[in-house]
């Protein structure tokens, strides 16, 4: 018996494990692989504010307190930076994009302020190429994603949660209207909370239960590089490039203008969601037909394990990087910073970046399902985000009032049509 198993070992779901345990909720963690094998530990790493729905906001605002004491409350080096968001560009359309942003969220009384060329060359001095403009936040920082979820879940652990690796989750239970429990592949577990959080594969376990999650899934590629010579402290996004450095000197380096959709059959079933938002993306998508559809239909038939089994599908799924759009970012990056030299690419990596319609979150206890909590769909912004969600997700499933304003990120929004434009789906 647990009072909360959480579905899905990624940030969301350690640091609510870590958050609940303090409470002193008997917590269960189940991951149909390993403590974030997925998305969680190939994200950029940027922790902002900056350019973010919003919707968002306010709740990134008291994610960024956390993070400022984060490595102290854990006790864990996560390579925490706050060095600021730096965004540059030579585009008057992309410019004008983050003005109107810098405008319409002047009344959060945020530290952002939009900088002119000559102001954007003195903080980057290495910089040749030109630009019109740029824009920063001084108070956002980055991270590393590969020791976060894991330093959470070993905090949790300490407090006496379970963390069960390997555990797929099968099917929610319900008795009575409400949540019962949760079959698992190594059995039953009773409990009357659940909490899905499971990146991409949320939709999968929430159809268990009859719910129809519009999400989707995007593959972002991201490459580690040689140690480089210094260049910003900043999280920086220009024209084409994105990059932060990390603690040893090498860059995390990706496209910031691209994504990439391998089209399977739930991607033409969501379409009546997304061509809209696909076309109007602000960062270009790339479409791909051929060894992903096969795949999906591959897995389509009745022997297989993924049909056997749809709530785990693939248990850790093979997500190659795109390789040219990479070796591109790196000569944009060699290009426009000519000092820093030869950049090679140590290691590279993609993953499934969990996307909904509008560009923001489920987060969610739906009076409609009792005992349910969800914690999904989070466009490319949840790594940031972990913390505060888990203290969110604690405080839903205690029954604990928060300040924060929530309505934006239910459910039942879908359902309603009540489903605004994105400002990013990823």
């Amino acid at each position: 018996m647990a009072d909360v198993v959480i579905v899905g070992a990624g940030i969301q779901g350690c640091a609510s494990a870590y958050y609940m345990a303090r409470a002193g909720l008997k917590v269960v963690l189940i991951d149909k692989s390993r403590v974030a094998a997925q998305q969680s530990s190939r994200a950029w790493g940027f922790v902002r504010v900056q350019m973010r729905d919003p919707d968002e906001i306010p709740l990134m605002q008291a994610g960024k307190e956390i993070w400022r004491g984060l490595e102290a409350e854990l006790n864990a080096d996560l390579e925490w930076n706050p060095g600021g968001a730096l965004y540059v560009t030579n585009r008057p359309a992309t410019m004008a994009y983050r003005e109107k942003w810098f405008n319409d969220t002047r009344g959060f009384e945020l530290d952002s302020r939009l900088l002119s060329p000559t102001e954007v060359t003195r903080r980057l001095p290495q910089m040749t190429s030109p630009v019109i403009g740029g824009l920063l936040t001084e108070s956002d920082g980055h991270a590393e994603p590969r020791k976060v979820a894991p330093a959470f879940a070993q905090r949790a652990r300490e407090l006496g949660a379970s963390v069960l690796e390997g555990c797929g989750a099968l099917a929610v239970e319900r008795a009575g209207g409400r949540v019962s429990g949760i079959v698992t592949e190594w059995g039953s577990i009773k409990t009357d909370k659940v909490m899905v959080s499971a990146g991409a594969s949320s939709w999968r376990i929430l159809k268990s239960i009859g719910i129809d999650l519009p999400q989707s899934c995007i593959r972002a590629s991201v490459a580690r590089t040689n140690v480089l010579p210094y260049l910003t402290d900043a999280a920086f996004v220009g024209d084409n490039v994105a990059f932060r450095k990390r603690k040893d000197g090498s860059f995390n380096i990706a496209s910031s203008l691209h994504g990439d959709v391998d089209v399977t059959l739930d991607h033409i079933r969501l379409a009546p969601w997304y061509w809209k938002p696909y076309l109007e993306s602000k960062k270009g998508i790339d479409l791909h037909v051929g060894v992903p559809l096969l795949r999906d239909l591959a897995q389509r038939l009745p022997w297989r394990d993924e049909a056997k089994y749809p709530a785990i599908h693939e248990r850790e799924p093979l997500i190659p990087p795109h390789q040219a759009r990479l070796k591109s970012a790196v000569q944009i990056l060699e290009r426009d910073f000519p000092t820093i030299g030869r950049v090679g690419i140590a290691e590279q990596w993609a993953g499934n970046i969990d996307s909904l319609p509008d560009g923001i979150p489920v987060l969610d206890a739906p009076t409609d399902h009792p005992g349910l909590l969800i914690a999904t769909g989070f466009c490319g912004h949840g790594f940031a985000l972990g913390p505060i969600v888990g203290r969110v997700m604690c405080d839903l499933a205690t029954g604990r009032a928060n300040n924060l304003a929530l309505r934006a990120f239910r459910l039942s929004r879908f359902a309603e049509g009540d489903v605004k434009a994105p400002m990013s789906i990823w």
